[in-house]
């Protein structure tokens, strides 16, 4: 072998090294930078490829730490044009799993699994925390694509068990589930009552990165149905029908 050949084999050879060792404080690093500083992985273990640590999520409504979050990379989704990695995060109250993957101009989710006590979310998103939500709240989804021109197609559920707010009450509220769908654009949106006194329905649309529109109703029903009357106050004008008008509009 020549002596130029022998010395780009030895490079390569290193350069491997190298990307296989990436630690996992590197990692930490790059999430802190990626987020200005308000997700942090402690005690970082393992590598670039597969590792663990801690985390600490930071907002202006509160803190919320993550007992455990670890990643594995994988390397069958490299078939499919995409680098993708195995993550989990377990907590008290927490517990998600999916899979997350980026291809040429995309982001690939999926599948995911996650479930998390209402008080969490309130932690992390100030317009929760002043209604100081209840129940578990569980998200899955086999597979949701979005491009960086914002469009997105794919598939999600969450729904929302046992659910409460300190500003009424009326426990358990209900249970509730909103539909996410998109084919190669903005997300459709669908919010439904599976049950409970207080009945709520809608349609919205979402766009990438944070523009949401949104239009439905409320209204109680039942023998509890006077109990819920401040609540629905709050939730938007009485039609003429009694229900409650829902009307969301963010992002322009």
């Amino acid at each position: 072998m020549r002596p130029r050949a022998i010395a780009l084999t030895g490079a390569l050879a290193y350069a491997a090294f190298l990307v296989a060792t990436v630690p996992a404080s590197w990692v930490a690093g790059r999430v802190a930078a990626a987020t200005d500083g308000s997700v942090q992985l402690d005690d970082p273990t393992g590598t670039l490829w597969s590792g663990s640590g801690r985390a600490l999520v930071a907002s202006a409504a509160g803190r919320l730490a993550i007992d455990r979050v670890e990643w594995r990379f994988a390397p069958a989704e490299l078939a499919g044009g995409q680098a993708a990695f195995d993550l989990s995060a377990t907590g008290r109250g927490l517990d998600a799993h999916l899979r997350l993957g980026r291809a040429l101009s995309a982001w690939v989710a999926g599948p995911v699994a996650l479930s998390l006590e209402a008080p969490l979310v309130a932690s992390v998103l100030p317009v929760a925390a002043a209604w100081r939500p209840e129940g578990r709240i569980r998200l899955s989804s086999e597979r949701f694509v979005w491009n960086d021109s914002g469009r997105a197609t794919g598939s999600a559920r969450a729904t929302w068990d046992g659910a409460a707010v300190s500003l009424c009450e009326v426990r358990p509220l209900g249970r509730y589930a909103l539909d996410a769908t998109a084919d190669n654009g903005p997300v459709n949106l669908t919010l439904a009552t599976l049950e409970g006194a207080l009945r709520i329905a809608g349609k919205g649309t979402f766009s990438a990165p944070a523009r949401l529109s949104f239009s439905g109703e409320a209204r109680g029903e039942g023998t509890a149905a006077g109990a819920l009357e401040p609540l629905l106050g709050l939730m938007g004008p009485r039609r003429a029908d009694g229900s409650r008008a829902i009307e969301v509009r963010a992002g322009g």
